[in-house]
Formats: structure tokens, C-alpha cells, sequence
């Protein structure tokens, strides 16, 4: 049996080669990546290993030459090749092109993936399903935008309502492919096997793909019963894109991947779909920068555990390049010993993390920050009129939405990214919710229906928090807002008047100051509950020093009136039953922040016991709480090797260990009594520190007793 895996999947490993001892990380299942003539063999030799074996493929790009070049049915697909105005293909890589998934094209993969079915997989990661903004030129595009509006097709840069539409059907085509495969494979299984198959989506985060102009259907995707779950990216190479605060642009990896994490819990709640958050311990690069790599890693492994509803971690990709000294990349630096053992320690750990609810407090406090897939939809503006409005050079940094969570997050504030269009649930979505932050500057509602949810909402005591100006040019597209008869010709002349506040707002947009760095702002009672209205860009609130201040003082200023206490600091914190989660900050905060308490700190090499630990800002701290655990027989506190076979009784307590050979272990048990520790029958030497005891052992199978005096 395994020990400690008290849900059947919790961590996944990423794997493209043959089973290796030295890739044997111990996780609770591996997803075998690639379709090609070694797949069906790959997967029987890690299955050959004890391990529940899934599938994961590319599904906008991969290698797809027979389909291309006519191999497949006679016929050539180049037309089907997204490409950009002066016909240039949008490669991956080198040579690996994305496709416009027209129904030729799903056909062809549902039929390569029926083979996967026919190797027994029960579980299929359809990765990426995207399209870019720029892209919207190939014949295939020109002849679905004719059938699905019904009109000729029109070039996407032409006008922000042609870019609008195109954005709109390329969220369709992709839907319409991933829920056709997904139909197909599950129909497939039943009928040929009597078995039923699992398809889930691969995605970066929303966010992410809103500021790298990319465009996928990810909340159209979680409302779709086809689709059983997803798991989210978050690379190192990706958090590092500079976001700009107070005009500083920077790489800011923690509060990125925050967001991240954020957004992509949100995109499965309350739909009873499954999210895996993927780790990813190096970049893609040549050459390493270990201390980078390790710096980053802990950053973007805190900001996922800061996300309490989600328990389910990929923990690894291509663990050979890390754990396999022939097969690291060429060129690389050996990986530090330390960074393995910690990695390890950290992966065999999150096996026991387990979903936490939020405390009464949390949910009093809670800010959220409002997103939606249609943040993707107009990050390309038309040739002629450019990105027109002041700093106009942020759109590159997605300013505009970070704009209104930085100046939050940055003073610690509990916000969450939330999604637009979960207010349709009918689960009562902001209930968990006093204070929401809105701006239709960077994306656009596509129903009206938002607003009377939001109205509800506000009547019934929340706070709305609108940042904004109407001078979105996308505000010009030919949407229902052009035909509601709103008072501004706009999403938010909608919001205004379901709000009962035009005649106010346009009062207060006639008192300009003539300064052009204090823009209006209002605060408006609506039922038990108040709008509040900050007449600017939210791209200024990053840009600007005295508009993020603006801006907080607004937020702060809005839950006074409505009796709402908010607390500025300079970190984030989380209890998980006995992990201790915490990220400090610096750009608001730069203070220590002493934490007293018995620890044993799973991010150092030897898995230290603290009682006394200053937390300096910037730093990024994973906690096990010994006082928290009420620990009352012997255990496990954390190993760097998998464990299993555990045998406890009153006089031993036994397990067996497993880790690549070419690492040092290191492990932390809690005692009940006096023991003697072994390790494949010899004595170790172990430090004892608060009922606990810290030994090591070489990598590899081991076996440990501890015998009890």
C-alpha cells in the first residue's frame, strides 16, 4: 500500500521517456506526453512500475505533418494554418504550426486520439486550445466567419468591431473542437470498451494569455459537461513578463502567479470540476541559474498554495533533466543537490495538502477583482487608430487590469480575481464577496444580465468599486449595449442605469478639476450597499504613484461608509490543517514579520525546526506546524523520498523509501518515544529537536526502521 496518499490522485508527474529509476519521483500517477509510435509502450512501462498512467497532447499545434501535406486523406491543409495579415503561418517552436480547429481538423484528431482509448487510457489532457489575436487570415477562418456570422468575412484589423467578432468566433472554433473530441472519445469508450474516459483541458491562465494576445475559451470550457476538469500552467518563463507599478517596470513573479492561481480556481467553482496546478522547477534554457530557478520555484509553489480550494499539483515535467545527469540539457549546470532534495521534500509534502476553507474572516474581507474572457478579445486594436488612451505603452504589460490589483495586493489586502461570468451561475456567486472592483476598459459583458446580478448584489450590501472613463474605442462595437438605449453608449452607461446612478455619474464627470492627475471620483449609496466611481483609466493606477493611492484611498473611503473593516499589511497568510503558507512584500511594506511557534520549515534543505522566524520582505516560507498538528503517535513529517509500506506498531514503527539514487535524502519524523533509526539495517546518527528526530540516507530503495527503547 501507499502510505500517506489518502486521496487516489493527488500529484502528478509529467514525463515524455521510457520509465527511469532516477524520474521515479513517487507520485501518484504519471501523465505520459506525445502521441506517436513509442506512446502505447511508454505507457505500459510506467504502469509496468505500479504506476495509474494518463495521456496528454498538444491540441492547437503539434505534429500533424500527414494532415498538412495530404497524407492523411489526399488532401493538403495548409489553408488551415492560423496566420497573420501579410499571410505569415504562427509557428511553435521552429516548425510546428497552430491550426484553426475547423471540423476537418477535429475529425482527424478524435481519430488519432481513439487510438490513445485503444491503449487503455482512462484519463486524455487536451493541452492548450488557443488561437491568437493576431492571426485571422487564412482561407479556413475567412470560410467559418461566413458561416457563423452569415456575412462576408471582414480582415480583424479593420475595425474594433471586425476584431471584436473575430476574437468571439475563435473562442467558438476552438469550444466547438475540444466538446466534439471530448463527445467522441467518451462515446468511443462506452460503446467499444463499456469504460468512460475523463478529458481535461491544458491552459495557461487567462490572465496570462489576455497579456500575451492569445485568446482560448476557458470559462465556456468550465461550463461544458464534456470537459471533466483542467490543469493550469504557471511557467517561470511566463511570471517573469515586467508588470509596472507605480511606473516601475519590473518582474514581479509572486504577485503574478497569485493572480494566476486566482483566476484558475475560480474558473471550476462551484461546477464540481476538478484543477490541477502545475509546478514547473526550471525553465526551459540551455543553461541553468539554479539560484533563479530556485528563487522562482518558491515563489510560484507559495502563490498555489495560497489558493486553499484547490489540492490536486502536477510536480514536475521531464523529471530525467533534473534528477538524470546524462539526460540534463546540454550545456546546463549540474542541478544543486540541495534544490533536488528540497523539491523532493516539497513533493512527497503535498501529497497530505488537503482543501481548506476559508475562515468567516477571509470571507468578510474578501476583494474581488473582476475578469473575463473577454479580456482576450481586444488586445489587437485596429491598424488606423492604434491603443488610444494616455500610456498607451502599458497594454504590452496588461496594465490595465493589473492597474487595479496591484495597489490591493501590493498592501496585502485578501483579494481574488474573479470571473464575470460566474455571475450567471445561480450560486449565489459574490456571496463570499463585501467589496468587488470593476473596469470595462479591458474587456466587455456580453449580457446585460451581469448588471442586474450586480445591482442585487449592491442592494443588498456590497461594495462596487467602478474604475474607468468610456474611452475603450472598444466601446464602438456593434454589442447589445448599442441597442439598450443606455445612457453612455456603453457597458458601463448600462451598469449605470440598472444602478440608478447616470444622472449622478454624469454630474460628476461635469466637475473636472482641469488638473489632469486628479480625475473624478464619486461615491454613490445604493440600497444598503454603494457604488463607488473612479473617473480614470485603470492603466494610471499602475503608471502612477498618485492614482494607485487615489484608488486606495477610494476602496478604503468605500468600506468605511459601509462599515467594512480592511487591513493593509505587508503579507499573506494561510493555514492548511497544519501548513503554515506565507508570502511577505516589500513594495508598500518593508518590515519584518516575526512568527513564534514550533516549525519545521519544509523549503530548507534539512528540513530545519524553527521556534523563532523573521520572515524579511520578500521571502516565501512553508510551514509545518508541530503545535497545529496535535501529533500524538510516531509520523512522518516530511521525507524526500516517497514512502510506503508503513508498518507501526508498539515497538516500530517501518517504511521503505524512494527517491533517484543521485540525491541525499533527508527526513523528519515525530516520535512518540526513544528510538534507534536504521536504515537498511545500519545505525544512523539523528539530531532530536522538539519529539522530533532529523536523519539522511543516499537516494535510491531504502529501508528505515525505527525501533522504539
Amino acid at each position: 500500500m501507499r502510505y500517506l496518499n489518502t486521496d487516489p490522485e493527488r500529484t502528478y508527474l509529467r514525463v515524455d521517456s521510457f520509465y527511469s529509476p532516477d524520474a521515479d519521483l513517487g507520485t501518484d500517477a504519471v501523465t505520459v506526453c506525445g502521441l506517436n509510435e513509442t506512446t502505447a509502450d511508454r505507457l505500459k512501462d510506467w504502469e509496468k512500475h505500479g504506476y495509474t498512467t494518463h495521456f496528454m497532447t498538444s491540441l492547437s499545434w503539434g505534429n500533424y505533418t500527414d494532415y498538412l501535406n495530404g497524407k492523411y486523406d489526399g488532401k493538403k491543409h495548409w489553408d488551415e494554418v492560423q496566420a497573420t495579415e501579410d499571410g505569415t503561418y504562427v509557428l511553435h517552436g521552429l516548425s510546428s504550426p497552430f491550426m484553426v480547429p475547423t471540423l476537418e481538423f477535429t475529425d482527424y484528431l478524435a481519430e488519432k486520439l481513439t487510438k490513445v482509448v485503444d491503449m487503455g487510457v482512462k484519463v486524455i489532457f487536451l493541452e492548450e486550445p488557443v488561437f491568437f489575436t493576431k492571426s485571422g487570415y487564412s482561407n479556413a477562418f475567412k470560410t467559418e466567419w461566413e458561416i457563423y456570422y452569415g456575412s462576408p468575412w471582414q480582415a480583424p484589423g479593420s475595425s474594433e468591431d471586425a476584431q471584436f467578432k473575430a476574437s468571439k468566433l475563435k473562442a467558438f472554433l476552438l469550444r466547438r473542437c475540444i466538446v466534439n473530441i471530448s463527445t467522441r472519445l467518451k462515446y468511443y469508450a462506452k460503446v467499444k470498451y463499456n469504460c468512460q474516459v475523463k478529458i481535461y483541458s491544458v491552459l495557461n491562465s487567462f490572465i496570462n494569455y489576455s497579456q500575451r494576445n492569445i485568446i482560448t475559451p476557458a470559462r465556456d470550457l468550465a461550463a461544458r459537461p464534456q470537459i471533466d476538469g483542467f490543469a493550469v500552467q504557471v511557467r517561470p518563463e511566463t511570471t517573469k513578463i515586467p508588470k509596472i507599478y507605480n511606473g516601475e517596470r519590473k518582474e514581479r513573479v509572486f504577485e503574478t502567479a497569485y493572480l494566476e492561481y486566482g483566476i484558475m480556481q475560480e474558473l471550476v467553482k462551484n461546477t464540481g470540476k476538478e484543477m490541477i496546478f502545475i509546478h514547473n522547477p526550471t525553465e526551459d534554457k540551455p543553461t541553468q541559474n539554479w539560484q533563479e530557478n530556485k528563487s522562482n520555484y518558491e515563489k510560484i509553489l507559495i502563490a498555489s498554495l495560497l489558493q486553499p480550494q484547490i489540492s490536486k499539483f502536477d510536480i514536475c515535467q521531464s523529471p530525467e533533466k533534473i534528477f538524470k545527469k546524462k539526460d540534463q540539457i546540454i550545456g546546463a549546470k549540474p542541478v544543486p543537490n540541495s534544490y533536488k532534495t528540497t523539491l523532493l521534500s516539497v513533493a512527497n509534502t503535498l501529497k497530505k495538502m488537503k482543501k481548506t476553507e476559508q475562515t468567516d474572516e477571509d470571507k468578510e474581507t474578501a476583494i474581488g477583482i473582476f475578469m473575463s474572457d473577454t479580456a482576450m478579445f481586444q488586445r489587437e486594436y485596429p491598424d488606423e487608430s492604434g491603443y488610444s488612451f494616455a500610456y498607451a505603452e502599458s497594454i504590452a504589460e496588461f496594465s490595465c487590469f493589473y492597474g487595479l490589483c496591484l495597489p490591493l495586493m501590493l498592501r496585502g489586502l485578501p483579494i481574488r480575481p474573479i470571473i464575470l461570468e460566474n455571475l450567471l451561475s445561480g450560486h449565489g456567486y459574490l456571496d463570499d464577496y463585501k467589496i468587488a472592483v470593476l473596469s470595462y476598459e479591458f474587456m466587455k459583458p456580453l449580457s446585460p444580465a451581469y448588471h442586474y446580478v450586480l445591482s442585487s448584489w449592491v442592494r443588498n450590501g456590497g461594495i462596487l468599486i467602478y474604475v474607468g472613463e468610456d474611452n475603450d474605442s472598444f466601446n464602438k462595437t456593434n454589442e447589445w449595449w448599442q441597442d439598450c438605449g443606455c445612457t453612455f453608449s456603453s457597458p458601463s452607461g448600462h451598469l449605470f442605469d440598472v444602478l440608478g446612478i447616470s444622472s449622478k455619474i454624469k454630474s460628476m464627470r461635469k466637475k473636472s478639476s482641469g488638473l489632469s492627475r486628479s480625475p473624478n471620483s464619486g461615491i454613490f449609496e445604493v440600497g444598503k450597499g454603494v457604488v463607488a466611481v473612479f473617473d480614470t483609466n485603470p492603466a494610471k493606477c499602475a503608471q502612477d504613484k498618485s492614482f494607485s493611492k487615489m484608488l486606495i484611498k477610494l476602496v478604503s473611503s468605500s468600506a468605511e461608509k459601509c462599515g467594512v473593516e480592511i487591513e493593509q499589511k505587508g503579507y499573506f497568510m494561510l493555514n492548511r490543517g497544519p501548513y503554515k503558507i506565507i508570502a511577505t512584500l516589500s513594495e508598500e511594506f518593508n518590515e519584518n514579520l516575526p512568527i513564534n511557534g514550533n516549525f519545521i520549515d519544509i523549503l530548507s534543505e534539512n528540513l530545519e525546526y524553527e521556534t523563532f522566524i523573521v520572515a524579511e520582505p520578500n521571502s516565501y516560507h512553508f510551514l509545518y506546524d508541530l503545535d497545529a498538528a496535535d501529533l500524538k503517535n510516531t509520523e512522518i513529517i516530511a521525507c524526500s523520498a516517497h514512502t510506503e509500506e508503513l508498518i507501526s506498531d508498539e515497538k516500530t514503527f517501518s517504511f521503505s523509501a524512494k527517491s533517484p539514487s543521485d540525491m541525499t535524502c533527508v527526513c523528519r519524523v515525530w516520535l512518540k518515544n526513544d528510538a534507534d533509526v536504521f536504515v537498511n539495517g545500519e545505525k544512523k546518527v539523528y539530531t532530536k529537536e522538539k519529539n522530533t528526530i532529523f536523519f539522511t540516507f543516499h537516494g535510491g530503495e531504502n529501508k528505515i526502521e525505527i525501533i522504539y527503547k
